[in-house]
């Protein structure tokens, strides 16, 4: 059967003589995920988490029978559901991993993101291989603390400037960048976003991620005896929640609580325009106990990828032709 090519315009796709995926509509789309995807899962983020307005959300049709939904688009997929009484997951989730090879690029990675325990194997035997990074999303209600910072620091929070092209930088990018450096090279942390240079840690996405309110929330900490910034905490929205971007400490600086007060500022500050902070952190990073003594509840672990490897490699790994 001839696979279409992937278009932001495609209505339906024919998966085989029997299945078909079709674009659908992200809020009564996002209703269904609510309640077929993993309920532990849900439950941690709620129901609008599902709902944005995005154009990669397709049912999945047996005939003209809805049988589950999922979000894909070159070179990944996620949010893969069934509605029960169906059972032949396997047998679609090859179909689809078929349809979207064809899409891809494939001297890239294909990536499934947030694989939950349940789904682990369904995808391991469809052929994607898992990325052993383990992870879990951690959520508290904001609050007001009475946060009281050593005399010998300096405590601001980060400007962003916008240029003529629109595109919004902070006005200390590289102060930022060797922070960063700094507070993660070699660690997980970096190994889990494949940064090892000091140029990758140039934080140039992530002022688009974030708002006035989020940035004021967000905490740069100086040294008064040296002027080096010691630590940093960025927030951004994920979804339609305050979530923390990135936070760290350089280690000549730990021990001290910074990271414990640079939270406590967020919440507080936070307070009454959102209601909880969120925050994502890899299975053995010493920060998980911070934010445990703060408050936060963990959600599912989950499996932060599993992959189709690009071409090359999959081949020089596997020894076969069709990564298919």
């Amino acid at each position: 059967m001839q696979v279409a090519e992937w278009s932001e315009n495609m209505e339906k796709y024919d998966l085989s003589s029997e299945y078909s995926i079709r674009k659908a509509d992200p809020e009564e789309w996002g209703v269904y995920c609510s309640v077929y995807y993993n309920m532990r899962f849900v439950g941690f983020f709620r129901e609008e988490r599902f709902n944005a307005n995005r154009n990669n959300a397709y049912w999945i049709y047996q005939g003209e029978s809805k049988i589950g939904g999922v979000r894909m688009a070159p070179n990944n997929i996620y949010h893969l559901f069934f509605i029960p009484p169906f059972n032949q997951s396997l047998e679609v989730l090859k179909l689809l991993k078929k349809i979207l090879v064809s899409w891809s690029d494939r001297t890239q990675a294909i990536k499934a993101f947030e694989i939950l325990p349940d789904q682990v194997h369904l995808f391991a035997k469809a052929g994607f291989w898992p990325v052993e990074f383990r992870c879990r999303w951690m959520q508290r209600p904001t609050e007001r603390f009475d946060v009281t910072w050593d005399d010998d620091l300096i405590i601001k929070s980060p400007q962003i400037i916008e240029d003529e092209t629109g595109t919004k930088r902070f006005t200390n990018e590289n102060e930022i960048a060797h922070c960063d450096f700094a507070s993660f090279v070699g660690g997980f942390e970096a190994l889990r976003r494949n940064q090892s240079s000091l140029e990758q840690f140039i934080p140039d996405e992530d002022p688009a991620l974030t708002n006035e309110t989020l940035t004021e929330a967000s905490t740069l900490v100086y040294d008064k005896n040296t002027g080096q910034l010691v630590a940093n905490c960025r927030l951004c929205l994920q979804d339609t929640e305050a979530a923390v971007y990135s936070i760290g400490v350089i280690p000549s600086h730990r021990g001290r609580g910074i990271a414990t007060y640079m939270l406590q500022r967020a919440l507080t500050i936070l307070k009454g325009k959102y209601p909880i902070l969120r925050l994502y952190v890899m299975e053995g990073n010493d920060a998980e106990s911070v934010y445990y003594n703060l408050g936060f509840i963990p959600g599912v672990q989950e499996v932060q990828q599993m992959i189709i490897p690009a071409e090359s490699n999959y081949n020089e790994r596997s020894g076969e032709d069709d990564p298919t």
